[in-house]
């Protein structure tokens, strides 16, 4: 992903903040993502615990996410509600491709059903995937059609496409816009890459459908704040992109 070795070796929280706050940004989420089943050569996972800890010392600033891993069955959807519950996390995350397994798999489904019953959202990846390691390639999984029928099988549930959907950014839109409960991330690529149709969706009848994000350390958070205000959208159409929107989905004040 061409990330600085320093950064991917770890930063500190008040390093962090500090990042943070040079590029304006007030709040984010922090994710304990799960990549992968465990054993398999690549896979990796950041420990829910460690996220708690940045939250707790941070609390005003940094909100945290549950990585999904749906090999664990009950077990991950008791850890999920132990950290809503008890550490105060506000969504669920999900990388469909390194499970090798579509969003409307079945297998993820009792995940669903728990985010429902805590009333939070789940972000997953949707698009391409990248090729992380050449001995080990992962499918592209991640197809806007997914979350149309996760979305047609769990109306209450809030679902946030999160990279975009490229190179199936239209039928994320689609998707958005014919679901009332499905939204966009415009994370993981440079805003100035955003193309034409999700612009435009931002600055008119999607304006309420899209959240920022950087997907850190992937796009510096200065870069993306700055490229995203060379947009050209309405102040209106930043203001629920930058925040309003986020606030809603999420519950944050």
């Amino acid at each position: 992903m061409k990330v600085a070795g320093a950064v991917l070796d770890g930063v500190t929280i008040s390093d962090h903040v500090e990042m943070l706050n040079q590029a304006g940004i007030s709040q984010a989420l922090l994710i304990a993502a799960k990549l992968g089943r465990r054993g398999l050569e690549d896979s990796w996972e950041l420990d829910a615990a460690t996220v708690a800890e940045a939250c707790s010392a941070e609390p005003d600033v940094f909100k945290g996410l549950i990585g999904i891993n749906p090999f664990d069955s009950v077990k991950g959807t008791k850890e999920l509600e132990i950290f809503v519950k008890n550490y105060g996390f506000v969504g669920a995350h999900l990388y469909p491709h390194w499970f090798e397994e579509a969003p409307d798999s079945r297998i993820y489904y009792p995940f669903y059903a728990k985010c429902i019953e805590l009333n939070i959202p789940i972000q997953m990846q949707v698009g391409r995937c990248q090729r992380y390691a050449l001995e080990r390639p992962m499918r592209n999984v991640g197809f806007p059609a997914a979350i149309d029928r996760v979305a047609c099988h769990f109306p209450e549930l809030k679902l946030v496409g999160i990279h975009v959907g490229w190179p199936w950014t239209e039928e994320m839109i689609s998707v958005a816009d014919k679901h009332e409960n499905v939204f966009i991330g415009i994370d993981a690529y440079a805003p100035k890459y955003l193309g034409d149709s999700l612009v435009n969706y931002i600055n008119s009848w999607g304006m309420k459908k899209v959240i920022f994000g950087t997907d850190w350390p992937v796009i510096p958070f200065d870069r993306a704040v700055k490229e995203t205000k060379e947009l050209s959208l309405s102040q209106e159409a930043m203001d629920h992109l930058f925040y309003l929107n986020t606030q809603r989905i999420y519950g944050l004040v």
